[in-house]
This record gives C-alpha cells, sequence and structure tokens, in this order.
C-alpha cells in the first residue's frame, strides 16, 4: 500500500507541476537545461501563423496542439481551401493516438464534465483486468469528438483513415464501437493491416462474454488475415494468448494450437508471451500448475528484450507462481535468470519491482532458515527493495521462528529508515516479538533502545499538536503492557511503574500477566510502594486474581501495611461499584 501511496504521490507532483507552469506560463521563461528539454517548457497558445493555411495546421500538428490544429482544419475546408491529403491523415492519426485531446492536457485528469459524461465501466478495464491504484485514469472514447468529426467529414475514408480510427477506439475503451468500424470497412472492401487487427485481437474479451465465443471470433479474425494474405507478427500471437487468458478452459486448449503455428512461422516468443502462457495454465482459481518449470527450461540462459507492452508483467506472475508452489528454489532459478544480462530491465515499474520483491523475500520467509533469510534481506534491502509494513512482519515471524532476536536492532534501523516506525501494526508487532518469550539478561538490555524509542515515539505523537499528527500512533492495552514487561524484564522497575498511570488515563486494561510479573518483581525487591500502585491499577481495571495478588502482597508486610492493602482493595472497588450503578 505504501508503494501505490508513493507513485500516486509523485505522479500527483508531477501534474501539479505541469498545471501550474502551463497556467503561468510567464513566471517560466528561463530555460536552464543544456541542451533544452521541451517538455519541461510552459506550453504556448500562440503560434507563428494564425492565417488559415495548410503550414498553419501543420505548424499546430508539429506542436500537438490537437484542439488548434482541428479548428485550423476546418477553419481551411470552411474558406473554400484545401488540406493534402497526407496532412489530413497525419492529423487523423494524431487524433486518434491521443483520444482527440492534446497530449499534456491537464496531465491528463479527467475534468469534471469528462467524468459526468464517462459511461459506466464492465467489471476491469480494456486490458481485461482491474486498474491498479496507481496506474492513471485511461480516458474513454468519446462518440462525435474530433476525431469522429474529421472521420465523418472525409468523402471516402482511406484504409488508412479506418485503422487509425478503429486503434484508436480499441486504446480508449470502445471496442464495441471499433468492430462496427471494422465491419464498415470490410463491407467497402478495404483491407487493414497487422496492427489493426493485432488491437481487435487484443480487446476480444470486451465484445464477446462467453469463452468459446471469443476464440470463434479470434478465429474468424485470424481467418481474414490469411484470406488478406497478412503475416501475423509476434504481437499477433501475443494480442491471441493474451485473449486466451480469459477464456478458461477453451483457451488452454487452443494455447497449444496457438504456440505450434508461432514456431511454424519461426516466430520466437516474447516474455509477454511466457507471462500469459503461465496465466493460461496457472488460473488463481485452481490448484498451482506445473507449467512454469518447463517455462523455466526454455527461457533459462537467454537474453530477452522489449518487445511488448506485457514484457513487463512476466516476473511478477512467475514469482507469484513460485509462491503459489512453495518452491523456493524454482524462485531462485527465476531470479538468477532476472539477473541474467540485462534481463532485469523486464521487470517492469517501481510497482512491479516490489511486488516481485517482495513475493521472493515472503518466500524465502516462509522456506529458508534465519540466517539464509537474513542475508537475502541484507541483499536485497534497500538496494532493490524497501519493505512494506506486511513485509516487514513476515520478517520479524521468521526471525522469532528461528530464535534470532538479537536481529531486532538492526531491523528497528531499517524501519525507521524507511519512515515505518509509526505505524501502529508494525510496532505493535515488534513490542509483541521483543516480550512474547523471556530472553536471557543480556538479549533484554540490547532489547532497550528499540523499547525506549517506541515508547518516546509514542509519547511524541500525543504531545504533538493535532495538526502534526500524521501518523496514527496511540496507546493501547497490548503496547502498554508490553512495554511494562519489557521494562521489569531488563531491570528497569522504575520505568515500568512510570507505565501504570497511563492504563488509568488512557482507559487500557493490562494484561493479566503483565500484572502478575510487575507484582512478583515489587514483592522480590520489596519496593511496597510500587506494588501498592500496582495493585491499585489491577483492582481499577477489574482483572481477575485481585485477591490472589492481594494475599500474595500480604504475604511479605507487616500487618499495618497489610490493611493498607485491604483499604485499597475496598476503595477501588466502591469506585467500580459506583461507576456501573452511573452507567446502568
Amino acid at each position: 500500500m505504501q508503494y501505490k501511496w508513493f507513485s500516486l504521490a509523485k505522479e500527483s507532483g508531477q501534474k501539479a507541476a505541469e498545471f501550474f507552469i502551463n497556467k503561468n506560463p510567464q513566471f517560466f521563461q528561463q530555460d536552464f537545461a543544456e541542451p533544452s528539454i521541451e517538455a519541461f517548457l510552459p506550453k504556448t497558445s500562440t503560434f507563428l501563423i494564425e492565417e488559415p493555411c495548410e503550414e498553419a495546421l501543420q505548424e499546430r500538428m508539429s506542436r500537438k496542439a490537437l484542439k488548434a490544429a482541428t479548428e485550423m482544419y476546418f477553419q481551411i475546408l470552411d474558406g473554400g481551401g484545401t488540406v493534402s491529403q497526407d496532412t489530413t491523415d497525419d492529423l487523423l492519426d494524431l487524433l486518434c493516438f491521443h483520444g482527440s485531446r492534446d497530449p499534456g492536457q491537464e496531465a491528463n485528469l479527467l475534468s469534471p464534465e469528462e467524468q459526468e459524461e464517462e459511461p459506466p465501466r464492465r467489471k476491469g478495464n480494456a486490458k481485461g483486468r482491474m486498474r491498479r491504484a496507481n496506474e492513471p485514469v485511461v480516458r474513454q472514447w468519446r462518440e462525435g469528438d474530433d476525431a469522429d468529426r474529421l472521420f465523418n467529414s472525409l468523402a471516402e475514408p482511406s484504409a488508412r483513415n479506418y485503422c487509425s480510427l478503429i486503434k484508436g477506439l480499441v486504446k480508449y475503451e470502445a471496442a464495441d464501437q471499433a468492430f462496427r468500424t471494422y465491419n464498415d470497412m470490410q463491407q467497402k472492401g478495404l483491407r487493414a493491416d497487422v496492427s489493426t487487427y493485432n488491437a481487435l485481437i487484443y480487446s476480444v474479451n470486451i465484445v464477446r462474454e462467453r469463452y468459446e465465443e471469443r476464440w470463434d471470433l479470434i478465429q474468424q479474425l485470424l481467418n481474414q488475415m490469411r484470406l488478406e494474405k497478412i503475416r501475423p507478427n509476434l504481437q499477433t500471437f501475443n494480442s491471441t494468448l493474451r485473449s486466451l487468458r480469459y477464456c478458461g478452459m477453451t483457451g488452454r486448449k487452443s494455447c497449444l494450437d496457438v504456440l505450434r503455428e508461432m514456431v511454424h512461422l519461426g516466430i520466437e516468443p516474447s516474455m509477454a508471451s511466457y507471462s500469459h502462457i503461465l496465466s493460461i495454465f496457472n488460473p488463481s482459481n485452481s490448484p498451482p500448475s506445473q507449467i512454469l518449470y518447463q517455462i523455466m527450461d526454455e527461457m533459462e540462459g537467454k537474453e530477452f528484450t522489449i518487445q511488448d507492452q506485457d514484457d513487463g508483467r512476466f516476473f511478477v506472475d512467475a514469482m507469484h507462481a513460485c509462491l503459489r508452489l512453495n518452491d523456493v528454489e524454482l524462485a531462485y532459478r527465476l531470479h538468477k535468470f532476472q539477473e541474467t544480462g540485462e534481463n532485469w530491465k523486464l521487470l517492469g515499474d517501481s510497482y512491479a519491482q516490489s511486488v516481485y520483491y517482495g513475493k521472493f523475500l515472503n518466500l524465502i520467509c516462509q522456506m529458508e532458515g534465519g540466517e539464509e533469510m537474513w542475508k537475502w534481506y541484507k541483499n536485497l534491502v534497500p538496494s532493490v527493495y524497501y519493505p512494506n509494513v506486511p513485509a516487514i512482519l513476515n520478517i520479524l515471524r521468521s526471525l522469532e521462528v528461528n530464535n534470532m532476536h538479537h536481529k531486532v536492532t538492526d531491523l528497528w534501523e531499517d524501519i525507521r529508515s524507511l519512515q515505518h516506525f509509526n505505524k501502529q501494526e508494525l510496532v505493535e508487532g515488534i513490542l509483541e516479538f521483543m516480550a512474547r518469550e523471556k530472553q536471557t539478561p543480556e538479549m533484554q538490555l540490547l532489547f532497550m533502545p528499540v523499547v525506549q524509542n517506541i515508547k518516546d515515539n509514542i509519547e511524541f505523537y500525543y504531545k504533538a499538536p493535532a495538526p502534526a499528527r500524521r501518523a496514527t500512533l496511540s496507546w493501547s492495552s497490548a503496547s502498554l503492557s508490553n512495554l511494562l514487561i519489557l521494562f521489569l524484564r531488563a531491570g528497569e522497575l522504575k520505568k515500568a511503574s512510570e507505565m501504570l498511570p497511563l492504563f488509568k488515563e488512557h482507559t487500557k486494561t493490562p494484561r493479566a500477566e503483565a500484572m502478575e510479573e510487575y507484582l512478583a518483581v515489587c514483592v522480590e525487591a520489596k519496593d511496597k510502594d510500587k506494588a501498592k500502585a500496582g495493585l491499585s491499577v489491577a483492582v481499577h481495571c477489574g482483572l481477575p486474581k485481585i485477591v490472589e495478588y492481594a494475599e500474595n502482597l500480604k504475604s511479605a508486610m507487616t500487618e499495618m501495611e497489610q490493611s493498607e492493602i485491604d483499604v485499597i482493595l475496598n476503595e477501588e472497588l466502591s469506585v467500580g461499584a459506583e461507576e456501573m450503578k452511573t452507567t446502568q
């Protein structure tokens, strides 16, 4: 979750910066970059040529000012002028590629008007899956927009015009309209190119619901390519495999035929091909498949380059399969393959990398011993991986199982450097890790810097003014009880006794074993005042075995001191009774 927040914050900052630069270009006139980076300069709305002519249109197109270019195009036509076929085709290509919007328009944010106009989406986006939280919102095609206007104004649209429109419709999630346009193109006897067929195959799962219908439509498109003598390329097969991911058992039966055809045409699979194959035979709703072993046998030792937009998905999908199989040796093979040549470049974006390394380290925590796990942890963190809270909790469990409590100080330093020290779940996990079992006196003293730092952090957030309390650290019964135990075991009775008032102040109930341990230490230390304070808290919080606590204390006291214990019991019990009457 932290990576999603970071990605969203980074994207939001970029959009905000671009918005302010374009909103106030007069403040950003100086260009310090050498060489100049045009994308970082303010977008100006003035042009060198204002008169309606083809040169003015080309100027606006070269600057990707698509709204202005479209207006200029229709001004030329309305004034009786003409625009060459090449320029018209180029303008339609740009409009379809960018969805009839300027590339830098509000950093691709949806305007309130567009949000209202957005039709309800199907489950999953045009790529056949739910949009990730850190992915930008994909604009949808709006019927009647500039691309449609330009296309409809053409007397006889060419095959290139149809292909541009179809690919734009697929890109902006209007697959139904794309197939209608394709059918119109076929009726006019025009031939689509291979990239257009790839786009149509890619979107089959959007326009057909049943698995068999999807495969039938894919076959129709492939047969049409064969009739038109259009040679399929790698993207054709990847689009087919990708659509078969959403065809259930039909996809698994048909996948092998697709692979045989790839071999027949001499087309080498890319990383995306293997990713799709893995997903076809290893769906999340069925037991894990053994297909990854065969894939690794085929891929191991090879170097790959980016050839498809889905190439970056393989390593995450493959590591997820290793985790489902609980096979750490297979994960090591996959990781070694990732380090072969420049295959690491296909790990994907920062979010995909964090998922890959998170699953890898999670599997190591489950399957390896403590020393091996810690070796991998130090190799990966923080050089290539910044663990989130669940990942650190997995590491804690592995350390506890392997009796490696001495590593907690190093882990806490990493937690502080990763800015996770203010996460409630993690703080309570660290305290529970240190307090669950009594360690040697040396180990208990080793815990003290971590314990004191956690206590200071929580106190800081209570003392800080409300606007500064960005984190959600707070006292809980578990954290107070664990701190009490840890101070006692380190021989810090004074600091332990300072925790007692916090139970009453924050209306928290201490754990019974924590109070038993506190009172036992007080009796052993013959500190009767602290013992009375502990008994008062136990009675106030209504802990069981109160009478037993009192009798244990009395056994080491004089008659006068025993009477003081009875007074404490009577006073606290009467107060508790009055409070119960009030609440009733």
